[in-house]
């Protein structure tokens, strides 16, 4: 069987255009429509009625299949209700919802894979809506870069997307945890890759396939703007160390894949790449 990544759904996120591009893509020779993400959107309907403008992304998981190994990339979101309560503490009132289909479980038995199948989970970074269903799989080694376990298990207050209350999820796995400094390869199809820039500790997920070397950006490249543009989403750590990272990407990867933007499956439409 040769390498294949299956995109898998868990939910769905509001995003602003300032979160999706740094400085909301402000320039002055650069139309408000092409720095508008794909998918943008007037009428997004907020928990308490309110109307506003932005665009909801994909939440995904990826499943990586045909190596010795059954690979995931991330947990994805969590229970809805459960995220919106802990941010609206924070002051953060963006939309999370799932619809039908986008349940974690389903979605990897659509590829003939149980949680008790999966060998590894890959925790690009520690976000919340990256780690949301780390306890869903038992036999799973988590790993993940040393430089992200601090802000994750005691998040200082201005680093809002690692939220204390949400530390239990790293806990679940601690024992499983597979802690990394560095770059470092799993097997001979996959080998990960340490950014940094949007976090501390954020890797990318470089995948050896029959359609080229694959690169899985995680939130080093949000949308494909960032990809089209160089430009930067709005939430970062390290803007050098970030956009060193798009010059490596760039290098080393034959296809590159932004991590939230539904135009993913407008080039992939079956999900699928390998």
């Amino acid at each position: 069987m040769s390498v294949k990544i299956q995109h898998i759904v868990t939910g769905e996120l509001e995003s602003s255009l300032p979160v999706s591009l740094l400085n909301a893509g402000a320039h002055p020779d650069l139309p408000v429509e092409e720095r508008r993400p794909f998918g943008w959107r007037t009428d997004i309907r907020r928990r308490n009625g309110d109307i506003t403008e932005g665009v909801m992304v994909p939440v995904p998981v990826w499943l990586i299949q045909g190596t010795d190994q059954v690979i995931l990339v991330d947990t994805g979101l969590g229970d809805i209700d459960e995220v919106s309560e802990m941010q609206s503490r924070y002051g953060v009132d963006f939309v999370a919802s799932r619809s039908d289909g986008q349940d974690l479980v389903q979605g990897l038995s659509r590829h003939g894979v149980t949680p008790e199948d999966v060998d590894t989970v890959i925790l690009t970074h520690l976000h919340f809506d990256h780690v949301g269903n780390n306890e869903l799989f038992p036999n799973a080694t988590f790993i993940v870069q040393k430089d992200e376990l601090p802000q994750a298990e005691e998040p200082p207050s201005f680093c809002m997307f690692y939220y204390p209350e949400y530390s239990y999820k790293i806990d679940a796995v601690r024992d499983r945890l597979q802690i990394v400094d560095g770059d470092h390869r799993i097997n001979n199809s996959v080998r990960l890759v340490k950014i940094g820039g949007h976090t501390p500790g954020c890797m990318v997920v470089m995948v050896e396939t029959d359609a080229g070397t694959v690169c899985l950006t995680s939130d080093v490249m949000y949308n494909y703007r960032n990809l089209e543009l160089n430009w930067p989403m709005g939430s970062f750590w390290d803007l050098p160390e970030l956009m060193n990272g798009y010059d490596r990407i760039r290098k080393e990867a034959d296809i590159i894949i932004p991590e939230h933007d539904w135009k993913f499956r407008e080039l992939y439409p079956t999900g699928e790449i390998g």
